[in-house]
């Protein structure tokens, strides 16, 4: 038997970068995606899709989104729970499909042949406790690594529930570790991602039981990713040099992706960086791209000691006469003489 385990969906969530013509075009990529996770659940003759909260962006998703989300459950004929997550608010319509079925703040539990499926809304949970011996699913939104946060679970009251494998949604990427002596906690991640906050492969957890035992996997899914790359300009000072930095720094990266380039490093005041050219170069390469400019000026720090009736020079006098070590001095110089020039400290 097969589940397929997903959250933090967010749809309808806005991208506010991108252009009105592109934020359209993920928006509709988003509900593509979902029929063929439904499409790929039939063809592996999924049980059930689990749905671990933050299926929605809050209320400001537009009822056509929504409608197409639940048509496309009701074609599946495939049972889909579901508990909603902090950023859930109620559904615009009064009735959803037969086969979707919402847990509430109460402890419903399904019961099938050789598995069980519960689960709970909100964080001030009472765990259940199973005494049977079939298989428990349990499904939950919240995070297990911060239990005193506002959204946080402590784990340790579940883990003499019994309960096998405990379906989450609140954190962004694939996340397991044990539950008790032989249950699994698992974060299936975001389905797919709504910025550079959130990079990496996004998809899903699938599960397969069989004669009591559990495996699980996660599947990369989504067709478009964000991705941040740094490219080092340290003792660059040409534009075509940059350039082919950043070609370099982008080697790996797809064309679909939405890309976010970090020119990091220290160069000269005299670096050519032009950065409206260097944007203007790959931003037809791929479905986004920015460029980030986090390279910090070197300071001749040697140079500005022999500056007559200078303030800078005095400060610098002032550090190379302090007991700091020599790691440190140089830490302070650099940054003081930034914060004299008006520039970003670097540190």
């Amino acid at each position: 038997m097969k589940f397929i385990h997903i959250s933090d969906l967010h749809l309808g969530a806005k991208i506010k970068k991108l252009s009105l013509q592109k934020a359209k075009i993920l928006r509709e990529e988003e509900i593509v995606s979902l029929r063929r996770l439904f499409d790929y659940a039939k063809k592996i003759d999924c049980e059930a899709v689990f749905i671990a909260g933050d299926l929605f962006d809050g209320n400001a998703y537009s009822k056509k989104l929504q409608n197409s989300f639940f048509d496309i459950v009701a074609k599946s004929g495939i049972k889909t729970f579901y508990v909603r997550g902090n950023h859930d608010e109620e559904f615009l319509i009064d009735e959803v499909p037969e086969n979707f079925i919402v847990f509430d703040e109460n402890i419903k539990t399904f019961d099938f042949e050789n598995y069980t499926i519960s689960g709970q809304e909100g964080n001030e949970l009472l765990p259940p406790i199973y005494k049977d011996d079939k298989f428990h699913f349990h499904l939950l939104h919240g995070d297990v690594f911060n239990p005193s946060s506002n959204d946080g679970i402590d784990l340790n009251a579940f883990k003499n529930c019994k309960i096998d494998y405990l379906a989450l949604g609140h954190i962004h990427t694939f996340e397991s570790g044990k539950l008790g002596e032989k249950g699994t906690y698992v974060y299936s991640g975001s389905l797919f991602s709504h910025g550079f906050d959130e990079c990496g492969e996004k998809g899903f957890a699938e599960i397969e039981l069989e004669n009591g035992e559990v495996k699980h996997r996660f599947v990369p899914f989504a067709n478009r990713r964000f991705e941040i790359v740094e490219a080092d300009i340290t003792g660059i000072e040409k534009f075509d040099e940059i350039k082919e930095k950043i070609e370099k720094a982008l080697d790996r990266v797809d064309q679909n992706w939405l890309v976010r380039v970090k020119l990091t490093g220290f160069c000269s005041e005299d670096c050519e960086k032009f950065l409206s050219q260097l944007e203007n170069s790959f931003e037809n390469q791929y479905f986004y791209f920015e460029l980030v400019d986090e390279s910090r000026i070197k300071v001749n720090l040697e140079k500005l000691k022999e500056e007559k009736l200078s303030f800078k020079a005095e400060f610098l006098k002032l550090v190379e006469e302090s007991d700091l070590s020599e790691e440190e001095k140089n830490l302070v110089c650099q940054s003081g003489i930034e914060a004299l020039r008006g520039d970003d400290l670097s540190v």
